[in-house]
């Protein structure tokens, strides 16, 4: 597993959120279906470098003789599970497409909230974490 796979997985999700974001608020309910399949892309490419991550970048990174590294990567893992679980909320809630039919606006807003959460943790982890694995 090396950053280049991980920062890959990051301007992939960083693409199905632009598209999910470009969708007009007029066109929220006719797109609903192909909104929900996106969220489900999402869910996917996002669960997959969860996985990475938890496999082989905080093991390692926990396991470092230096004690600010292994402090910073369990501060970013217990971050994650707050994250995961809005998002996991925001996928059960959105993956099915009557619920962005019956609220666009409230669709929109939640979209706006988790997206501003999921670009910041991947900012911080571009900026703060990878770093360290070069240390």
């Amino acid at each position: 597993m090396t950053i280049a796979l991980l920062q890959k997985q990051h301007e992939q999700i960083h693409e199905i959120i632009q598209e999910l974001l470009h969708v007009p608020q007029e066109k929220l309910e006719e797109k609903a279906f192909d909104i929900s399949m996106k969220i489900g892309q999402l869910a996917g490419v996002l669960l997959f470098h969860l996985q990475s991550e938890d496999k082989f970048l905080y093991p390692n990174l926990m396991e470092h003789e230096n004690s600010h590294i292994r402090s910073t990567a369990v501060a970013f893992t217990e971050e994650m599970g707050n994250l995961g679980e809005k998002f996991s909320a925001f996928k059960a809630k959105y993956m099915q497409p009557k619920n962005i039919k019956a609220n666009p606006e409230k669709f929109r807003q939640d979209l706006g909230e988790i997206v501003a959460e999921l670009k910041n943790r991947i900012e911080r982890e571009e900026m703060e974490l990878y770093p360290l694995l070069g240390k």
